[in-house]
């Protein structure tokens, strides 16, 4: 990077952090008169900039200016992944963006298909540093050190300029380390902060505990990527001595959501990022689960505009405590992908197993994968005290808490898996609706 550019980077960065600082404890009146004209802006320069959603505009009769306020996105139809992935880049970049003076980021790929997003430094800075807006909520100090246990993608390289002046250091290792490689990496910094994908770090509190491991003593435990289910936040408070904190992002999105330091939910960066909760195109009430949609309000590289995570969350009502105006949501469900269809056309919520499975003592681990109509195979790792009719009694359990005529097979295997993204994703289906 050259001279010009690196002195403009830093100044995007500390400009960045003053406005997430600022924005986040902004007045309601505020925080959305400054999220409507951001929104005015994106859809302005999709039009003018991006043949696709000019398209999607001119389809429907409509101009940017019909649009002013996030109830009237409701206008646009939503787009899902494929419809960016499988996109001529001219159709989606806008015009006037510069491709290679933009930031290229990728989606983890846990479905086997990752999108390639394209951010301008301005941008990307901004999103960036509502990462750092949890950390300072929950109590973090710039000069905290942080290992991050994530995918090799993630992972720190050289030295930033403000890391040199100690200020947000960190060092990183990847998820398809052992937990052997990670405790030596955390006795070797012994960092203040823990952060990494939730199911490393829950791999890494069941080894401390099995293996009567004392010195991880963090002072933050913060969990991105995986989804943070009970289980692995029992672990984590019990091995770590700390609660473990969920963090909500995308790289479609950046930091989208992360959990109230006074425990009322999850707090969304609405002054980058506006979310919608849907079920069948509609809104859903305060409370009800949806289909999570996002729109990256600086995202003008490449616009994100009503676009489908693929994720299901629980909206919220009203504002949290703590001198935050940052609207609600209640919490992750997990992905529309770990939603199992019951032969009466009704779906079953992965939270369902983790509550079940919660209940067996003698599985260390395990995975429920629905591969067609009307069947599940949970794939559990069992511990010495699995009985030999284990795999029966589980079969049993499962089914009777269904409450439905459904097929389960229990294979007992040794070792589940990551993904090829390294995410450890507990409930997959592989079904589509409607078949």
């Amino acid at each position: 990077m050259v001279f010009g550019e690196a002195v403009k980077t830093r100044f995007f960065r500390l400009r960045n952090l003053a406005a997430a600082a600022r924005e986040g404890k902004s007045s309601p009146a505020k925080l959305e008169e400054s999220r409507n004209d951001k929104l005015g802006k994106l859809l302005r320069h999709a039009y003018d900039n991006v043949p696709f959603h000019r398209r999607r505009f001119r389809s429907l009769g409509l101009k940017p200016e019909d649009i002013r306020t996030p109830a009237d996105l409701a206008r646009l139809p939503v787009m899902s992944k494929e419809d960016l992935r499988d996109a001529p880049l001219a159709e989606i970049m806008a015009g006037n963006a510069v491709r290679t003076a933009c930031v290229e980021v990728t989606t983890s790929g846990s479905t086997g298909k990752p999108l390639r997003i394209y951010y301008t430094r301005e941008d990307f800075s901004r999103l960036n540093m509502n990462w750092l807006r949890p950390l300072l909520a929950h109590g973090v100090k710039p000069w905290h050190r942080r290992l991050e246990i994530s995918g090799p993608h993630n992972l720190p390289g050289r030295t930033k300029w403000y890391q040199r002046m100690g200020f947000w250091r960190k060092r990183g290792v990847s998820i398809f380390n052992s937990p052997d490689e990670w405790i030596k990496a955390w006795r070797e910094y012994r960092p203040e902060i823990l952060y990494g994908y939730s199911g490393s770090l829950k791999l890494l509190a069941r080894f401390a505990l099995e293996h009567r491991i004392e010195d991880i003593r963090p002072r933050f435990v913060f969990g991105v990527s995986d989804q943070a289910d009970e289980e692995g936040r029992e672990l984590a408070a019990k091995a770590f001595r700390q609660p473990l904190i969920d963090l909500y992002g995308a790289a479609e999105g950046g930091c989208i959501a992360w959990e109230c330091p006074d425990g009322n939910g999850y707090h969304i960066n609405a002054d980058t990022v506006i979310v919608e909760f849907l079920q069948d195109n509609l809104p859903v009430a305060a409370g009800e689960r949806g289909t999570i949609v996002i729109t990256n309000l600086h995202s003008f590289a490449m616009p994100v505009i009503r676009y489908e995570l693929g994720d299901i969350g629980v909206s919220a009502a009203g504002e949290a405590s703590g001198g935050r105006s940052l609207p609600l949501m209640r919490g992750i469900e997990g992905r529309t992908d770990a939603q199992i269809l019951l032969p009466s056309g009704s779906v079953l919520s992965p939270m369902f197993f983790f509550g079940v499975m919660k209940t067996v003592k003698e599985v260390r681990d395990w995975r429920v994968v629905q591969d067609r109509a009307g069947r599940v195979t949970v794939y559990t790792v069992p511990t010495r005290d699995f009985p030999v009719d284990g795999p029966a009694r589980l079969k049993t359990r499962v089914e009777e808490k269904i409450g439905e005529r459904f097929e389960v097979d229990v294979a007992l295997v040794e070792k589940i898996p990551p993904d090829p993204s390294g995410k450890l994703r507990a409930v997959i289906s592989l079904v589509e609706p409607g078949t």
